[in-house]
């Protein structure tokens, strides 16, 4: 059918007139007979409905975003972790995407999908995550620390450990300063950083924490209430750029809040330099 000329000719006159298509697919068609013809996929007309229906602000660019936990060994079959669910950072992620840009996502141990039309690399350790962030840094413009890495590790990784032996101690290490490091060679990129905090002086802790590891931007987030933050649906968070800029996010689904802080970033990239593309 695809290929009937009257078919060919007003598909062609639709898209003159600005009519997106999405797909039609090649396989099995209902006939029995393998052809182009079937429906795309539903992940692939949502994506496409989204991306319609979303601001191109950040078309053109290139966006890297870190998401999840990390894992870091005690055993062969043990690890400490923390309650990070990822649903932060793929929503970053998904959001980009929706408004234009071209993003990679570095994921740990989060059971999330990845959102459609969003390249993904899987991470377990933060030295796993470390080696992703060496290899993608470069070729970014904006770079989203959501992830929520060990400060600490595990010094000694050996055999399974068993009850019947007795107590054990596990010593741990400070980890590696993932965020510090890479943001050390930004150049014009833009590093956008997350504080989870909890108590008094959250904003003054996420400040200093800015400008000691070189980012433009921090998301403080207040992990000590159960509403919001770790493992929840919702998010509510200060936004605090490095110029002075301020911005309180009230309580609103991630995907919501994903879209306040792209509004963000999105109005200072005009006087950015942003790097060429490589």
């Amino acid at each position: 059918m695809w290929e009937h000329p009257a078919v060919v000719e007003n598909v062609r006159i639709l898209r003159e007139r600005g009519a997106r298509f999405v797909g039609p697919a090649s396989g099995f068609l209902a006939s029995g007979r393998q052809g182009t013809g079937r429906m795309a996929e539903p992940e692939e007309i949502v994506e496409a409905a989204v991306f319609r229906g979303s601001a191109a602000d950040l078309s053109g660019l290139r966006v890297l975003v870190t998401a999840g936990p990390t894992r870091e060994a005690i055993d062969s079959i043990r690890f400490v972790s923390n309650r990070s669910s990822g649903k932060m950072g793929h929503a970053l992620a998904e959001r980009a995407r929706a408004r234009g840009a071209e993003v990679t996502l570095l994921t740990g141990a989060a059971d999330r999908p990845i959102p459609p039309g969003v390249s993904a690399e899987r991470f377990e350790s933060a030295a796993d995550l470390r080696r992703l962030l060496e290899d993608r840094f470069d070729a970014c413009d904006v770079l989203v620390m959501a992830a929520a890495v060990a400060d600490f590790i595990p010094e000694r990784v050996g055999r399974r450990l068993h009850r019947s032996e007795g107590p054990r101690s596990v010593a741990l290490s400070p980890g590696d300063d993932l965020l510090a490091s890479i943001a050390a060679r930004k150049g014009a990129r833009v590093v956008v950083a997350f504080a989870a905090e909890s108590g008094d002086g959250q904003e003054e802790r996420a400040r200093r924490k800015m400008a000691e590891k070189g980012a433009d931007w921090i998301v403080v987030n207040d992990v000590g209430r159960p509403d919001i933050g770790f493992d929840a649906d919702d998010n509510e968070a200060v936004l605090i750029s490095s110029s002075g800029q301020r911005a309180e996010i009230s309580r609103r689904p991630k995907k919501e809040v994903a879209d306040k802080i792209w509004d963000a970033v999105s109005s200072t990239l005009s006087w950015r330099a942003i790097p060429e593309k490589v």
